[in-house]
């Protein structure tokens, strides 16, 4: 086991049982709310119960529409991702990372590994990396690697994973893509063309909370924090963080995320945690 893997299972042990989720925040056994800068790695994004998604989800299942077969949501997915990443000719679609990844390193003849990608929240993409992730809200792309995962808005480790490639010679390589379930490709198109739409909105509430977290002098890019702490600090950081009442991503390879709402009381309690680190 790495130990960025060992990390990652020791903060996820001292994380709260949660049996609530709404927007930006979880609720334990006992009834405390948290601020979730965590948003299960950037798929809660738009909150964990996105707009429309359950209205949405039931009116395919409705029409019985669970089982993998083939369906008209895979090119109506095709579609929107042509329009999102227009230097990517080409597409597959799996029915989850691990098979992504399996399915990408078959064809690169590598061994990829999720903490092994290039994380464009945490640092700039090389003119020369094969394999990055893609997160929204970020500026615009000016390198394009080889190949793109794209992160998108849909909580939970069961949402269909999307492969750009840019060269065809690449996607030959690459077995096709998987049939996935109507239920849940048409789940992904509602909250990707949800992300487009509040892309495209003006100025967000979080940047109070961003200002507060420039007292750190941690790197921010877009709404995501890159605190460059190591695993020790990094861990003594989301204890403290967990007292008042705010969930920290479970290790420190990984960004923190700004909610795009908060109340004032959850300011004021991320506030005290902040003056609490800076020893105001």
């Amino acid at each position: 086991m790495t130990d960025t893997i060992r990390s990652m299972e020791q903060s996820l042990y001292k994380m709260p049982i949660v049996v609530r989720a709404r927007g930006y925040r979880l609720y334990d056994l006992y009834g405390k709310r948290y601020i979730d800068l965590y948003q299960n790695n950037g798929r809660a994004i738009l909150g964990h119960r996105s707009e429309g998604l359950l209205r949405s989800m039931k009116a395919v299942a409705s029409r019985g529409l669970v089982s993998e077969y083939p369906s008209v949501y895979d090119g109506r997915l095709e579609k929107i991702l042509k329009l999102l990443f227009p230097e990517y000719p080409v597409f597959r679609i799996y029915r989850n990372r691990e098979r992504a990844l399996f399915a990408l390193g078959s064809a690169l003849n590598l061994l990829i590994s999720p903490d092994g990608i290039t994380d464009p929240a945490m640092n700039d993409a090389a003119s020369d990396v094969r394999v990055s992730y893609w997160r929204p809200f970020l500026p615009e792309m000016t390198r394009f690697p080889e190949v793109l995962l794209p992160i998108f808005p849909f909580p939970g480790s069961f949402a269909p994973e999307v492969v750009c490639l840019r060269d065809r010679s690449t996607a030959a390589m690459m077995p096709p893509s998987d049939m996935v379930s109507p239920f849940l490709l048409d789940t992904l198109i509602k909250t990707v063309t949800r992300m487009i739409k509040v892309s495209r909105g003006s100025g967000r509430k979080s940047s109070e909370f961003q200002r507060l977290m420039d007292v750190f002098e941690w790197k921010r890019r877009g709404p995501y924090i890159n605190t460059g702490l190591d695993s020790v600090a990094y861990s003594e950081l989301c204890k403290k963080a967990l007292s008042e009442g705010v969930l920290l991503p479970p290790g420190e390879h990984l960004p923190m995320i700004m909610p795009r709402e908060f109340s004032d009381g959850e300011l004021e309690g991320f506030t005290h945690f902040v003056r609490q680190m800076t020893g105001d």
